[in-house]
């Protein structure tokens, strides 16, 4: 499966980007090919109606839908906001569920989608992981009913920010596992 990883968090040393690390690496583990979308495709402007006029928007709104488009799963992970995901993740799907020019869907409809959270406190982002999975389940996203909320993760990670937490892994593992084994095609036997 070819997977997009989002980082709901923009800042150096996030917990979700090295939640998103690890989930990369317990991919790469599965055979999964994975990418994780660049800063440079992720930092549109707030979204506005005018500026999709801009040539350099046009261009870098292109390029996120090859990769969503080019994606059979996207994985995000997330900090939470007061109770809801970051403003940063939803204006990428602002931006993603905007329809090109003879499109009459957004890239967005039809992904299989799996949700992560860290925080540094006991939840994990648990309250914001079910209002996630309702906004991209309201912009056509096929998401996993389950998800990893990973509370404490300062605490689950080396001075380097990599993830030392076996039990956290296998979780990782098993969510990407079932994400993916719900993109598969459905095969559908022939009547005899």
């Amino acid at each position: 499966m070819n997977i997009l990883l989002i980082s709901g968090s923009t800042r150096e040393g996030s917990l979700n980007k090295s939640l998103l690390d690890a989930v990369a690496e317990e991919a790469h583990n599965l055979n999964h090919q994975s990418t994780t979308l660049s800063r440079q495709l992720a930092s549109f402007p707030l979204y506005h109606f005018e500026l999709e006029e801009d040539a350099a928007v046009q261009n870098q709104l292109s390029l996120l839908r090859q990769q969503i488009e080019a994606a059979d799963v996207i994985l995000i992970s997330s900090p939470e906001y007061n109770g809801f995901h970051s403003p940063h993740l939803h204006n990428i799907f602002t931006w993603a569920s905007r329809r090109a020019a003879g499109k009459s869907h957004s890239v967005l409809e039809g992904k299989v989608v799996g949700l992560f959270a860290a925080a540094p406190g006991p939840f994990g982002g648990v309250r914001m992981l079910p209002r996630l999975s309702s906004f991209a389940a309201d912009h056509g996203c096929w998401v996993h009913p389950r998800y990893v909320a990973v509370g404490n993760m300062a605490a689950k990670t080396d001075e380097s920010g990599q993830l030392t937490c076996s039990e956290t892994r296998q979780k990782l593992r098993n969510l990407i596992n079932q994400t993916c084994k719900m993109a598969e095609p459905v095969q559908i036997a022939e009547p005899a």
